[in-house]
């Protein structure tokens, strides 16, 4: 997997839209086309930041496809908690980290 399809799995993952990245990111639209589509070469380093920033992955993950450096679990059902988990407003992730601690408690 290259940068172009790490950036479009991530992408897909955040469930946001280019044009939504864009205004996150402050990259443009079209630039981040250009990248998903392969007719751009690597961003900058700072737009990486930006990048590996707003989709909350890593910078060496996204260029280099390094997995050491991978902020999620490999398996889907932890990346799909994770992206529930962080649309939940505060007081639901509080109540749901001490739901899972109890559960945890009774393994």
């Amino acid at each position: 997997m290259d940068f172009r399809e790490r950036l479009r799995e991530e992408i897909a993952f955040s469930g946001l839209s280019y044009k939504e990245l864009s205004s996150q990111t402050g990259i443009s639209h079209r630039t981040i086309i250009s990248y998903v589509s392969g007719q751009a070469c690597m961003p900058s380093a700072d737009a990486a930041v930006k990048l590996a920033k707003v989709l909350n992955t890593s910078v060496e993950y996204l260029i280099m496809g390094d997995k050491n450096s991978f902020p999620h679990e490999d398996d889907k059902e932890s990346r799909e908690l994770l992206h529930i988990f962080k649309k939940l407003p505060a007081a639901q992730k509080k109540l749901l980290i001490a739901i899972a601690e109890d559960i945890g408690k009774m393994s």
